[in-house]
């Protein structure tokens, strides 16, 4: 397993755990114990957790469990790149776009260039992606939908960041999951849920985005069934390649493809 792998599999269990011991970490993940430090060493650096003798410890009296953005962001970062770049020339004539907050979705700030295109978010880092590619404006025009800003995810949530949603109609929306199965995608987080319904129900279609290790997970909130989304861009192996079917089978349009090339 490689690091990148490893520490997100950390932080997914510390998601429904209160602390992990390196000899706990050991078993699970098949590494050694001078690797296991390393890895919690990095984890703790970037937030979420505190170091203990031995071990991690979630950090206590939190109200969501949200990997930092500049954790997730590290992960799988150049398939990300990849569907970013693939869901970009799908909705490439899209006038208006909601686009939630994610470290999969945040990509597309680079490919985003219309000026005559209307971007709808929850997403800061995406926002700032925006910024640095037009440091003097001149891109896509860019709604924030305000709410309770999460500094650890980069994210507006709560029920303002959904109503403010609510109050935009979008010819499509992209999102992010924390898992996907043949039921439907799934995400960790009530608040993230929540805002996902929302520009769910206010758009006129909906395209998915999810990297390889997303597919066959699930979490604890069932945001949407497939009935309501039209497209998934993912990268398919041997081991999501029967999900994946099933998936198709509900009538989505799967885009699985990933060449050697690098963009």
């Amino acid at each position: 397993m490689g690091t990148a792998a490893r520490r997100k599999r950390i932080q997914e269990y510390l998601s429904g755990k209160e602390m992990l011991t390196v000899d706990e970490a050991v078993r699970l993940f098949d590494a050694s114990p001078a690797t296991i430090r390393r890895d919690f060493a990095e984890i703790a650096q970037n937030g979420g957790v505190i170091r203990l003798r031995g071990g991690i410890r979630r950090l206590a009296n939190r109200q969501d469990e949200l990997i930092p953005f500049i954790l997730r962001a590290k992960w799988y970062s150049e398939e990300k790149r990849y569907l970013a770049w693939r869901v970009h020339e799908y909705v490439r004539n899209v006038k208006t776009l909601f686009v939630d907050g994610g470290s999969t979705t945040t990509h597309l700030g680079i490919f985003l260039r219309d000026p005559r295109q209307v971007i709808i978010t929850n997403s800061l880092p995406l926002c700032n992606v925006i910024a640095e590619v037009f440091p003097s404006g001149g891109g896509p025009q860019v709604h924030v939908t305000g709410g309770c800003f999460q500094p650890e995810s980069g994210l507006f949530l709560g029920s303002n960041a959904e109503t403010a949603a609510a109050a935009y109609h979008a010819d499509a929306a992209v999102l992010s999951a924390r898992g996907v199965t043949p039921e439907g995608f799934f995400n960790h987080n009530e608040a993230i849920a929540g805002i996902n319904r929302s520009m769910i129900a206010h758009a006129d279609r909906v395209i998915l985005m999810a990297d390889h290790s997303k597919i066959g997970a699930s979490a604890m909130n069932l945001v949407s069934s497939w009935e309501k989304i039209e497209a998934l861009f993912t990268v398919e192996t041997a081991e999501n390649r029967r999900c994946l079917d099933a998936i198709r089978a509900r009538g989505v349009k799967v885009f699985s493809d990933y060449p050697l090339k690098k963009l």
